[in-house]
């Protein structure tokens, strides 16, 4: 889940995700094209674009100030954070991330970059030069990507696993961070779990503020990597 408050066997068709100096305020469009490459194979991604207003912008931008430093709204991806929903469906995602309500007190409200849901579609909702609140002392360098599988009463491990047994989607989310690591050429150690993003070297929060939560073990992101 995001910052307190989220073999392929066909061939599937895509939209491409914006590149890091695309616009920020592309307007929410869906479509279709093939992408095949080397590294990502063929990804299906749909366009699912939250309303990110320069208000909200603005919002990041006094977020980045306080937590880190960092006057702007923009991302230099150098890191790729997993997490998972605690939903059964991606639309609640997507729709939690659209409002824009304070978290933790503060604006704006938390989002990811992407979510991928169970049959292995992944849908894009916020470009990847823009900021996304997802993981406490991370936000200013990392991607998050937000994996629909809830705990049901079960441990967090216990989800990792799940998804890490569902051939669609495991495969879409290594499809996926395949093609983010060759666009920005982020290491496989830099692929990490949200409940070890704390321990991260680039982890900084100027306020104190830690992540406590525990979804993606340090085990499932050992295992998620060897399939890299």
């Amino acid at each position: 889940m995001s910052e307190p408050g989220p073999t392929a066997s066909a061939t599937a068709v895509t939209t491409k995700t914006p590149s890091p100096k695309a616009t920020a305020t592309a307007p929410p469009r869906t479509g279709t094209g093939t992408l095949t490459s080397p590294v990502a194979g063929v990804l299906r991604i749909v366009d699912a674009w939250i309303p990110y207003s320069q208000q909200r912008k603005d919002e990041m931008a006094a977020y980045a100030k306080r937590h880190y430093g960092i006057d702007s709204w923009t991302l230099d991806p150098q890191v790729i954070v997993l997490h998972f929903t605690e939903t059964d469906t991606w639309e609640p995602v997507r729709s939690s991330f659209a409002i824009d309500s304070p978290n933790r007190g503060e604006l704006p409200g938390t989002c990811a970059h992407f979510v991928v849901d169970q049959s292995g579609i992944v849908h894009a909702l916020v470009p990847t030069n823009v900021m996304c609140r997802h993981a406490i002392g991370l936000n200013h360098v990392a991607i998050g990507i937000e994996i629909v599988q809830a705990t049901h009463g079960h441990t967090s491990l216990w989800a990792d696993q799940q998804i890490l047994a569902r051939p669609a989607q495991i495969q879409a989310v290594l499809a996926l961070v395949r093609k983010l690591q060759a666009q920005f050429g982020i290491a496989t150690s830099d692929v990490i779990g949200h409940a070890t993003a704390n321990g991260h070297r680039l982890f900084l929060d100027k306020e104190g503020w830690r992540n406590d939560h525990t979804d993606w073990q340090a085990t499932s992101v050992t295992e998620f990597r060897s399939r890299l």
